[in-house]
């Protein structure tokens, strides 16, 4: 079965394994523009010791390798905005496998299927760790950074061969195909001599080309069907790179593949294996995606854009792929020679490396004890000691759901109400509404991470929080003085909770400003099923973060901070975390909600992204329900006007009406 992307999708083969990669090509999912300075240099030990974790990874593989050669791309980008722009500006924007539970899923799409009901929204914990690229920086995992632009001085023609030699139909001094007329051409080259020649022309790795069209193709005596010139209907027609190779099922997925190829001109394996090279040089690695890291995440701004332009919606992708990459180097005797790698880092990482999610769900819930003389231990087993015992009514917070039994039980990991976190067994709990004390407005006043339960110990990070970012505040008090600080719990927009210091909450008034604060809360004023668009910078032309609809809560951090194109700017932070610039006269600075509103355009039938309701929202719609083209989920829900939850013909008829009034 073939994975369809909401973004499009191509097919890998490598023997009889089947391995999915989706394209991005998507003129519809918020673009966030950077201005950040970003430059690619040599590996500097005393330039890179300001980013915590990287030094010691890179020290360690130079020494194992002398010929490897290290170059760090400074992206200028802070960590947490990246995160919040590779998950909430664009939920399915990375997926896991439907088979993923716990921590690996979004809170937010929770169980919601992706693509063809086999694919998860990856959780921001799941992003962050395989965005991270101090998980990486090892032996097993480092290709994923290995610059795949042309290099002769490194890449030659005999490791070319070398990669080849594993496909039984790519050796050989010359070349035999089926010409369109049925008979037989011959080329007077070798499979590796065109793949070094296409490679030089269009500026990529050989190496990198040789792998992937052996991915592609597989190592049979003969390629896939795309490559044989011989599929009925398409003889003499040729895909060895598998461009546009998409569909629901195999028949489907080949014949696009080559009629692309009819349309270019591929009518032998030369001109298919240039154009295939043509294709990626110019669509990824000449634009700053020249690792697969980077053709997974989106964060080279060569191209004047960010994020959107992916290889992959699966997250681990390009963790998955650079093991077969590191495979056959290592088969071919190639490990030692001179490879080049360039390694990504952002601004203000933390300072531990981003972990695993883990495989008990995170949760913030309260629960009340069942049962007399409960035993509560400190660890989550028979064996544990016990340190505290709890009877019928006794409530405590619940922060971990085990997805496994030990000795018979899942054991669940609760906070008392000392603060010390323990387990006890699931029989003897059961969930109980959230127990609060207060209900207040406020803003995070620096970039703080929001934990399942109070204290930085025994806890895991749920999310990190930007400057500005609204909150809810629905408990305080509670537990005060743990681990040096007091704990305060918060309930986020999309109904994420968790616990945050204190000291880095800001309380609002009720006039929704702060003492001592340029904070104040606004909300968004314009026509009922229109939305105001939030950009990048303080000008009309600059890129869409994302559009926020009528009554959204948005924290304003800065006022007037610029006046183009008619508008005076103001710079805000939605509820999600995501900075951005509005012109203020889209705000309402004096009729703020005391509660943070959900940044949603769900349902306002804009789902071209442009910020009004118009002919060319109707006719994609139309198209979609006619088959004709796919809308992304995210466009799906969007022109879902009825609410019916799917696009339909009445929603059609409903942003037609709405246009003509």
């Amino acid at each position: 079965m073939f994975k369809r992307s909401v973004f499009g999708k191509k097919t890998i083969v490598l023997a009889s394994i089947i391995v999915f990669i989706s394209y991005i090509f998507m003129s519809c999912v918020p673009v966030k523009k950077s201005y950040a300075a970003q430059s690619k240099e040599a590996y500097s030990a005393g330039k890179i010791s300001k980013y915590p974790g990287y030094q010691q990874l890179i020290e360690n593989l130079k020494a194992k390798h002398p010929n490897w050669n290290f170059k760090i791309l400074y992206t200028g980008l802070d960590w947490n905005q990246v995160i919040k722009n590779e998950t909430t500006a664009s939920h399915g924007r990375n997926l896991v496998d439907y088979s993923r539970s716990g921590a690996w899923v979004c809170s937010t799409c929770g169980d919601k299927a992706y693509d063809t009901g086999k694919w998860k929204c990856a959780s921001e914990a799941t992003v962050s760790y395989y965005m991270d690229p101090r998980n990486w920086i090892n032996e097993d995992y480092i290709f994923q950074f290995e610059d795949l632009s042309y290099d002769p001085s490194t890449q030659t023609l005999s490791g070319v061969q070398k990669i080849l030699s594993s496909a039984g139909w790519a050796n050989g001094s010359t070349i035999t195909y089926t010409k369109t007329d049925g008979s037989t051409g011959t080329i007077n080259k070798s499979y590796a001599q065109v793949v070094m020649e296409a490679a030089s022309e269009a500026g990529m790795s050989p190496y990198h080309l040789a792998s992937r069209i052996v991915l592609e193709q597989g190592k049979n005596s003969v390629p896939g069907s795309t490559a044989k010139g011989t599929y009925s209907g398409y003889v003499g027609c040729y895909n060895f790179c598998n461009v546009n190779a998409c569909g629901n099922n195999t028949s489907e997925v080949i014949a696009n593949a080559l009629s692309y190829a009819r349309n270019k001109g591929w009518t032998n394996p030369e001109a298919s294996i240039k154009g295939g090279a043509a294709f990626i040089a110019k669509s990824y690695i000449n634009v700053g995606q020249s690792t697969l890291y980077l053709e997974k995440f989106d964060v080279d701004n060569s191209d004047g854009r960010l994020y959107y332009h992916q290889y992959m919606a699966c997250v681990y992708s390009a963790a998955t792929e650079c093991k077969i990459v590191k495979s056959s180097y290592s088969s071919l005797g190639m490990i030692g020679n001179s490879f080049t790698f360039l390694i990504p880092v952002y601004e203000n990482m933390p300072t531990e490396v981003c972990g695993s999610p883990d495989s008990a769900s995170i949760v913030t819930q309260n629960v009340q004890i069942n049962g007399t003389n409960v035993q509560i231990r400190n660890s989550p087993s028979l064996i544990g000691t016990v340190i505290a015992k709890l009877n019928t009514g006794d409530k405590v917070l619940r922060i971990e759901c085990a997805s496994s039994q030990n000795g018979g039980y899942y054991w669940d990991k609760i906070v008392l109400p000392s603060g010390a976190k323990a387990y006890v067994a699931r029989n003897f709990i059961s969930q109980v509404p959230d127990i609060t004390n207060c209900n207040l407005s406020g803003v995070a006043n620096t970039s703080v991470n929001l934990r399942n339960g109070p204290g930085t110990s025994g806890t895991t990070v749920v999310t990190t929080l930007i400057s500005g970012q609204a909150v809810n505040i629905i408990e305080k008090d509670a537990y005060n003085g743990l681990d040096g600080y007091n704990w305060v719990r918060v309930k986020l927009s999309n109904g994420t909770q968790g616990y945050i210091a204190a000291q880095y909450i800001t309380e609002m008034g009720e006039n929704q400003t702060a003492n001592n604060s340029n904070y104040s809360i606004a909300t968004i004023k314009c026509d009922d099923g229109s939305s105001v668009r939030i950009r990048s910078s303080a000008t009309t032309g600059a890129s869409v973060v994302t559009t926020l609809k009528k009554g959204t809560t948005v924290t304003v951090m800065q006022e007037n901070v610029a006046t183009a194109n008619g508008y005076t700017w103001d710079k805000i932070v939605t509820s999600e975390g995501l900075e951005g610039y509005v012109a203020n006269q889209f705000l309402d600075k004096g009729n703020a909600s005391s509660q943070p509103a959900t940044n949603n355009t769900e349902g306002n039938g804009d789902v071209n992204g442009n910020g009004q309701l118009d002919a060319s929202d109707y006719v994609l719609v139309k198209n979609h329900i006619m088959g004709k083209t796919t809308l992304s989920e995210s466009q799906t829900k969007v022109g879902d006007v009825n609410g019916n939850g799917q696009l339909d013909a009445s929603d059609y008829v409903l942003i037609k009406k709405k246009i003509m009034n």
